[in-house]
């Protein structure tokens, strides 16, 4: 009796289900007009941009929206992304549909009050705000607007929103009031299944209310500034399967974590563990298949407690401080398709790993192992797509198995000892980056498959010319081919698409092919340190709204600078030095508003100096040193902007005359306070400057310095008193002028000053006694003027030496003549106070990083890895995460 009424009951469910069905299908097709209308209504409001996507399957969606077709208005439940159930629209997806443009918020879309789901991820909404209008969709169960470049403050009206059962508003870069987030939390404890908030700025507390989300499966909070303590609430979240805290400053006591026992995913990269834990808590999730830790600050020994988790799939464990060689029960993870080792201080040999043959993903950089060659074994891991062996201490030759990794897109084998010739590079088909820089492989340049979008070969050894089958790499977006013994011309075939291309000091010869203008992609071009002639092609002027960075130092381009600059232009660094230019500095210069690093020295250039440069508020660093400028340096009433931002001007040996320019000293704001400015990211750069009477080469360490260096031109008159306003200088040279008057004592104000040079100049009296309170002052240089009197005692006078003071008529130490008769002068006492205060480092040696006037052995730190290595490698991990 029992059976049949279940077979009845049964029965009866089973037909509701099909008329539903029947039902809902029946009326799909017929839509309320009005809806359809507000749909249209949506669609005419957006604007469609096909690179507003970085999903490869996007497609616009919208386009094929049209309400004049046969069933008129009826027809909007077939659209594309539109469903629809008993005559009204339930659901919309558009994710990655090329949206482009802000939504207000009393759009049509918000009047579809039926709404139950609504996906616009990975669109682009244009940094504008999520609109309120949002919360007139009360229905809504489902919402996504994940990585579709909104900003600003979150809606109140979304915590409002009492439905929801999935919410994404991941990877936005929005900001949340953490009130928002507890009635978040409140509102739909009774419903919320997946809350996916990663890089919302919550940036306060974790409440101990998130354990109220019992039915939480999916909690992704990483990267929203939670700080303190994970609540111990969190206990109560025992149907998670997906937990993501990572990128905040939270302790997680590990108790806290031991209900989590259905975990499958964990991410906690960042966060910070109970001292003296044991690493036994992992064996709390038997069900484990992801788990990150990296750059968490574990205090326990991982990689012994690992070894159990047979069920891994992704473990990624960067950055952990690992010691230690890998213990033998880590060999149990061999279902493991993703591995990440790197930034340890792991030691040892490195443990065969073909055991693991499902691994598509494996990075050991940065560790310490013994001194190694690729194994055979490496050949055997035919599923590996990504593999980072930088910086492991490997040498010798790549063997013939490992060009078997047929599968790998990205192999990064830089900072190593390798050799050899690396003709096979080809067999690696699917290859997207290579990096082979900083080894010691030599032979002609190895011209990677035609899908390779980045290869990397500086710091080698390799020669000969630029193949011509390297034009045949049509996806080439980088190509690093500097620090070589690269011979012959840069070959006219070179790709449109390349983005970045550096052939820096080579052999190179022969002049800049025009076929380079037409790479309108071009952001970065360095071809410096070679020996490539002719002029600089005014064609150039088509890359003024592309190229960043524009260095042609050292080579042996003639005639003048063309007016290449436009309005749009995009320049960020301009080098043009050691050349052998000559005319005038082209005014169209003035165009380039996002300037900061413009070096013009050591050519021929004959000209006024170039107020109107004052214009260019970004600008940082000016070098004009060593050419044929001339004339007063004044400011024209009429201008209103003067370097604000300048922290570096050299003029040396040139012809400047008059006073000093006492108006500058007092407009230029960025040398009155020390502060680090902001150059090129991770592009290396160096600038040539005169220090303690050598040429040095300052390298990126330039960004926390400020120097003036006006010497060796013909300025007369006093040393002005405004020059005290610039109190954040190290470097102040005016040496080798006329300069007369004295030495005024308000450059005792200058205490940051680490280097002064004011001899061969026309000086007299007495060198201040204020001067001893530059307690940094680790070379100074008064020779050579009409100074009298004793030198000053005390601190850092004491250590300067004979050659500081020479052919003027003092007296006191460190010299032989003592001051009052002609006996020679001992040295003073200093006290326990004085010896402690004066107890600096030498502040200029730890700025200046190299040193010598032939610098062409010594530029290999200059750029060392480019920006475009680590951001494609940071975002390639990101997103396979």
């Amino acid at each position: 009796m029992a059976m049949a009424r279940f077979i009845h009951v049964f029965f009866l469910i089973l037909v509701l289900h099909v008329l539903e069905s029947a039902l809902a299908n029946k009326f799909s097709s017929f839509s309320h007009a009005d809806e359809c209308s507000l749909l249209f209504q949506f669609k005419e409001s957006m604007s469609i941009n096909k690179s507003a996507s970085f999903d490869s399957r996007a497609y616009p969606k919208v386009a094929s929206w049209n309400l004049n077709t046969s069933d008129g208005a009826r027809s909007c439940c077939l659209w594309d992304g539109v469903e629809c159930r008993f005559g009204h629209v339930i659901g919309l997806d558009l994710s990655s549909s090329f949206l482009y443009g802000p939504i207000d918020s009393n759009n049509s879309l918000f009047n579809l009050i039926h709404l139950r789901t609504l996906n616009l991820a990975d669109n682009n909404f244009d940094f504008s705000q999520i609109p309120s209008g949002i919360g007139q969709l009360s229905q809504l169960a489902n919402l996504n607007l994940s990585f579709s470049f909104f900003s600003g403050e979150v809606p109140i009206q979304i915590s409002q929103l009492r439905n929801l059962v999935s919410l994404d508003l991941s990877r936005n870069g929005l900001k949340m009031q953490s009130c928002d987030f507890q009635n978040l939390v409140q509102n739909s404890s009774e419903t919320l299944r997946e809350l996916s908030l990663s890089e919302v700025n919550i940036d306060s507390d974790l409440p101990a209310s998130i354990g109220n989300l019992t039915h939480l499966n999916t909690l992704d909070l990483g990267f929203c500034g939670f700080t303190g303590t994970l609540p111990a609430s969190v206990c109560n979240l025992t149907q998670l399967t997906f937990l993501d805290l990572s990128g905040n400053e939270l302790l997680i006591p590990i108790p806290h974590l031991a209900s989590l026992s259905k975990l499958k995913y964990l991410k906690l990269n960042g966060s910070i563990f109970d001292r003296n834990n044991s690493c036994d808590w992992l064996g709390k999730f038997p069900n484990l298949f992801y788990l990150d830790l990296s750059y968490a600050n574990l205090n326990c020994e991982i990689l012994s407690s690992i070894g159990n988790q047979t069920q891994l799939r992704e473990l990624y464990l960067s950055g952990i401080g690992m010691i230690g060689q890998i213990p033998s029960s880590f060999m149990n993870l061999t279902h493991l398709t993703a591995l990440d080792l790197s930034d340890n201080k792991i030691t040892g040999s490195l443990p065969s790993l073909e055991s693991f043959s499902n691994l598509t993903y494996l990075s050991l950089s940065g560790n310490n192992f013994d001194r190694w060659k690729l194994p055979d074994w490496f050949g055997k891991l035919n599923k590996i797509t990504y593999l980072d062996l930088e910086d492991v201490n490997l040498y010798g030759e790549i063997p013939s198995s490992f060009f078997n990794l047929t599968q790998v897109e990205e192999l990064y084998l830089s900072w190593n000892q390798l050799k050899g010739e690396l003709s096979p590079v080809a067999s690696w088909v699917n290859l997207r980056a290579l990096d082979l820089s900083q080894n010691m492989l030599h032979g002609s340049i190895p011209v990677p498959p035609p899908t390779t979008e980045y290869f990397f070969v500086s710091n080698n050894k390799l020669n000969g010319e630029i193949p011509p089958s390297i034009c045949d790499l049509l996806s080439l977006l980088l190509l690093d081919l500097s620090f070589n013994n690269i011979t012959g011309s840069i070959p006219p075939c070179l790709k449109k698409s390349i983005e970045y291309f550096f052939v820096s000091n080579n052999r190179l010869n022969g002049e800049i092919p025009p076929s380079i203008c037409d790479m309108l992609s071009l952001r970065l071009l360095d071809l410096s340190f070679n020996n490539i002639t002719g002029s600089i092609p005014p064609c150039l002027k088509k890359l003024s709204n592309s190229l960043v960075v524009l260095n042609l130092r050292r080579n042996t381009f003639q005639g003048t600078i063309p007016n290449i600059f436009t309005n749009e232009s995009q320049y960020q660094m301009i080098d043009l030095s050691e050349n052998k230019l000559q005319g005038q500095v082209p005014r169209s210069l003035e165009n380039c508003e996002s300037l900061k690093i413009l070096d013009l020295g050591y050519n021929l250039i004959e000209d006024m100096f170039p107020f109107w440069l004052g214009s260019l508020s970004k600008l940082q660093i000016l070098i004009l040193r060593f050419n044929k400028f001339h004339g007063t340096i004044t400011i024209p009433s009429k201008m209103t902007f003067n370097f604000p931002n300048l922290h570096i001007i050299d003029l040396s040996y040139n012809a400047f005359c008059g006073d000093l320019p006492h108006q500058y000293f007092q407009e230029w704001s960025a040398m009155k306070e020390p502060r680090a400015n902001e150059l090129l990211g991770s592009y290396r750069f160096s600038i040539q400057m005169t220090n303690k009477g050598v040429k040095m080469e300052y390298v990126n360490i330039i960004k926390f310095f400020s120097a003036v260096d006006f010497s060796s031109n013909m300025f007369r008159g006093k040393i002005p008193k405004s020059i005290k306003t610039l109190g954040g200088l190290q470097l102040l040279n005016l040496s080798n002028n006329a300069i007369d008057g004295v030495i005024p004592p308000s450059m005792g104000n200058l205490i940051r000053l680490e280097a002064l040079d004011i001899s061969g100049n026309k000086l007299s009296g007495m060198i201040p006694q204020e001067l001893v309170q530059l307690n940094f002052l680790a070379f100074l240089n008064v020779s050579n003027n009409n100074l009298t009197g004793p030198i000053p005692q005390g601190k850092q006078f004491n250590t300067f030496s004979n050659d500081s003071y020479m052919g003027n008529a003092l007296c006191g130490f460190p010299l032989s003549m003592k001051c009052g008769g002609s006996k020679a002068s001992k040295p003073p006492k200093v006290s326990f106070e004085e010896d402690t205060e004066s107890d600096f480092p030498n502040g200029i040696d730890w700025v200046v990083i190299l040193i010598g006037a032939v610098t062409g052995l010594v530029i290999g730190l200059v750029y060392g890895d480019y920006l475009s290595t680590k951001y494609y490698k940071w975002f390639s991990q990101r997103s396979r995460r």
